[in-house]
C-alpha cells in the first residue's frame, strides 16, 4: 500500500510541476524548468534564463519525498 501511494504520488508532483511549468509564456526570456530525481525522491521547478545582461537563476517549488511523506519548500 505504501508502494502504491508513493508511486501516485510522484506521479501526482511531476505532473503538477510539469503543468506549472508550461505557465510561464514561450516568448519570456527567462523559463521555468523541471528537475526531477526519482532515486531520491527529490523535484524542483526552477527559473532559468537572462534579462537583459541579469542572469537569472532561482528555484520556485522544491518537494522532497521522505517515508511516504510529501516534504515541500516554496
Amino acid at each position: 500500500m505504501l508502494n502504491d501511494n508513493l508511486n501516485l504520488y510522484r506521479q501526482l508532483v511531476q505532473e503538477l510541476l510539469n503543468q506549472r511549468a508550461k505557465l510561464r509564456s514561450p516568448s519570456n526570456p527567462v523559463q521555468s524548468e523541471t528537475v526531477f530525481d526519482t532515486d531520491k525522491d527529490r523535484y524542483l521547478l526552477v527559473n532559468v534564463g537572462w534579462r537583459n545582461s541579469t542572469r537569472i537563476y532561482g528555484c520556485i517549488l522544491h518537494v522532497d519525498m521522505k517515508n511516504g511523506t510529501i516534504l515541500g519548500t516554496v
